[in-house]
């Protein structure tokens, strides 16, 4: 998919609370490309979620999270009253989860863990150790979309569940990518992006 860019963002409010220094506000932010594990979700729901990213969505792991409030960025950060306008300096891709501000209030961080459990059955969870390892992994940091995918082609406690806990992943069916010029869908919903050529933070 081809990255929106930043050069229409009149109407659309895009806002983050964080530790202003020197540099905040003098010059553009850079998103890293280095994977960081969710602080807010459980690493086999983020495994997961990865694992049903649809093609053209930006990744979780490598995005800046933000609002569409001043206030509620207060509420999401966990340090910070310093709010900021997130201005785009060029290229990015933008996603919103509709409905919650914070991911981890979606159903998934819920569910996906219990159902997959349940799938894998008791005869699993009373195993040993060594029996678990290999679909154990799921639960592991950061795992890629292919390797996922190749754990529920290989393992076989996990083959045999696949399809089901794939038609269990409701996350993405919850995010709108927001194009360029186009308005969030939703006044409320957490932002999640990726800024090729970096991004700006404005005072308000």
């Amino acid at each position: 998919m081809t990255l929106s860019t930043g050069q229409s963002q009149n109407s659309l409010k895009i806002f983050r609370a964080v530790k202003a220094d020197a540099n905040t506000t003098s010059k553009p932010h850079v998103c890293k490309r280095t994977m960081r594990p969710p602080s807010n979700v459980p690493y086999v729901v983020d495994n997961l979620w990865e694992w049903k990213r649809p093609d053209g969505f930006p990744c979780r792991r490598t995005s800046v999270c933000a609002s569409p409030t001043p206030e509620l960025a207060i509420k999401a950060s966990t340090s910070s009253v310093d709010v900021f306008r997130v201005k785009f300096s060029g290229r990015y891709r933008l996603a919103q989860v509709q409905g919650k501000d914070d991911a981890k209030e979606h159903d998934d961080c819920r569910q996906l863990c219990k159902q997959l459990l349940k799938k894998l059955g008791q005869g699993w969870l009373d195993s040993t150790m060594r029996e678990k390892e290999k679909a154990g992994i799921l639960w592991m940091p950061c795992l890629r979309k292919e390797e996922v995918e190749a754990l529920f082609n290989e393992v076989g406690e996990l083959k045999a569940i696949r399809n089901e806990i794939w038609e269990a992943i409701t996350f993405w069916n919850d995010v709108a990518l927001i194009r360029e010029g186009s308005l969030a869908p939703d006044q409320s919903g957490e932002f999640f992006f990726e800024a090729e050529d970096g991004y700006r933070l404005e005072p308000i």
